[in-house]
């Protein structure tokens, strides 16, 4: 058995395991460089790593960026030189190598806050295209109407509830859109210190303007609200909740996509 496959098959392990890992591979050599392109390296989120793509100071460099592209969940395709005529490496190998550092197990999440006409219809197609989803809502009632979808977690919570019950970090896309105003504004409040890649607000810029300004008085940044989507959704002259769950979710793509183009 070749080192790429034994690394493929060690990656299906850890992954079994629910773990999270990067997958390191050299996809280019220039010059003398210590691997071949095809040379595979897992670098655990414990440290543990397994197979090598040429060890020393590259290796030290990547598992950094590993590290990084964990926590980001973003990929990311960068070129070392390893002439030692440059700062960065202490390498002396002559020449230069490109590596694709790719995170895998990690889920985009997606947590679609009102289990109404619009966020049920988000909730299905989100997760059809690969989205891991969570519906939340404080009506026990409507969410067992997507009981028939088990794809999809739904959760019952109140805002001052979102702490203890999700997991909502910086790599989380949130679509707001329960059943009321404030109900909208307490969640955005409670959730945006997390700090979430995209949190998209469904309503008018009007309702956006009387929302901040509550929120500014109490002490929100205001560079966090001036993250938020709103109106929500690829324009897409969209009217019924079919249609606008179409726009929502193209512009969830649209943020993961910008996210991988921005790491190459």
């Amino acid at each position: 058995m070749d080192e790429a496959k034994r690394v493929v098959i060690k990656a299906a392990e850890y992954l079994g395991r629910g773990q999270r890992i990067c997958l390191a591979t050299v996809i280019k050599k220039e010059g003398s460089a210590p691997r071949p392109p095809g040379s595979k390296m897992i670098f655990c989120e414990d440290g543990e790593t397994f197979g090598s793509i040429g060890g020393g100071a590259l290796e030290h460099e990547v598992q950094k960026m590993a590290a990084e592209v964990l926590k980001s969940g973003t990929p990311r395709l960068v070129e070392f030189d390893l002439s030692g005529r440059e700062p960065g490496i202490d390498a002396y190998c002559g020449g230069g190598v490109t590596v694709f550092v790719e995170p895998l197990g990690i889920s985009k999440n997606l947590f679609v806050i009102g289990a109404g006409h619009v966020g049920k219809e988000v909730a299905r197609l989100a997760s059809q295209i690969g989205f891991s989803v969570t519906v939340v809502d404080n009506r026990q009632q409507i969410l067992r109407d997507l009981s028939d979808d088990r794809s999809i977690r739904k959760l019952a919570a109140e805002p001052g509830e979102i702490s203890s019950k999700l997991n909502i970090d910086e790599n989380a896309f949130v679509v707001i859109c329960s059943r009321s105003h404030s109900l909208d504004e307490n969640f955005l409040e409670t959730i945006l210190p997390y700090r979430p890649r995209y949190v998209g607000l469904l309503g008018s810029r009007n309702k956006a303007k009387m929302i901040f300004e509550r929120l500014k008085a109490k002490g929100v940044e205001p560079g966090l609200l001036e993250s938020v989507h709103i109106p929500i959704g690829i324009d897409i002259k969209a009217v019924t909740p079919e249609e606008i769950a179409v726009s929502i979710v193209a512009e969830l793509i649209s943020e993961s996509r910008r996210r991988e183009d921005q790491s190459r």
